[in-house]
């Protein structure tokens, strides 16, 4: 497998950094104020903290929640790409059980700098034919970049596949063009408006056996500011794990009532109810 540098030359070629640089600025310390850099479709945030980015922009509606994510610039660019260098090994244990094939269709939800898509694409085989691949996020700095960073791989692989880049936008949820077969939601649904809306739209366009991938972490104190996790979120993760169990069947991870921020794998059963 190829070091972590395969997946931090990313930053390096869009942002024009140093590897050491980008480690640094994707490493998250409270009171830390990096100088991130620019890039064609953002400008420069320096001189604040993660916490003075979120103190900014109040996500108090909708449209609040979407220019935070546009106002914190690259921090979410730098700092995902370095979290995921720690679990490229899961991502490659997860995908294989997923067990992709040709004609697929998969949608990375809430992607940020697409982390499973790259990971796949990095060690896909070259031959895979007529496979899909739908990335959705809010209009973003690091939505921008995950989707720049897919076709720069495919280009550079130079494997036959198909890249959608489907916005989230206020108040709509995104349509697919085909259905889907294998939907990743991973450490999304604490920052979604309403997980149970979400959940319901992406079902309704999932294939009959389709795979979710999900997970939604839970703090231990309901009523504190999470940081960028919304309480609405919070309190419909009852109602949202009511709906899965009622429709997807567990087939991978620990369930929500043993451990609450697992990574869970669950198949779409033929009727949703």
């Amino acid at each position: 497998m190829e070091p972590p540098e395969v997946f931090l030359k990313d930053l390096c070629d869009y942002y024009g950094v140093s590897m050491q640089d980008a480690v640094k600025l994707g490493t998250r310390s409270s009171g830390r104020k990096p100088n991130l850099p620019g890039s064609k479709t953002c400008d420069p945030v320096s001189d604040m903290t993660l916490e003075d980015i979120w103190a900014v922009s109040k996500r108090i509606d909708e449209n609040s929640i979407f220019k935070f994510y546009k106002d914190q610039g690259a921090w979410s660019s730098f700092r995902q790409v370095v979290r995921h260098l720690d679990l490229i090994n899961d991502h490659i244990d997860i995908l294989n059980a997923f067990q992709i094939m040709p004609g697929m269709h998969i949608c990375e939800y809430g992607c940020g700098v697409a982390p499973f898509m790259r990971t796949f694409l990095q060690y896909a085989d070259k031959n895979i034919r007529n496979i899909e691949i739908s990335l959705s996020d809010v209009d973003s700095e690091h939505f921008s970049f995950g989707a720049w960073r897919i076709r720069k791989t495919i280009a550079e692989r130079d494997i036959n596949i198909n890249l959608n880049a489907v916005e989230i936008e206020p108040g709509k949820l995104p349509v697919y063009n085909t259905l889907l077969d294998i939907v990743i939601i991973f450490e999304v649904l604490e920052h979604v408006p309403s997980p149970v809306k979400c959940i319901e739209n992406l079902t309704g366009q999932m294939s009959v056996n389709g795979i979710l991938l999900e997970n939604f972490i839970k703090h231990g104190a309901e009523d504190d500011d999470d940081g960028p996790d919304l309480k609405s979120a919070r309190t419909e993760r009852e109602v949202y794990y009511q709906f899965l169990k009622q429709n997807f069947d567990l087939v991978g991870g620990r369930s929500e009532d043993i451990e609450p921020n697992a990574t869970r794998i669950w198949r779409k059963r033929m009727v949703i109810k």
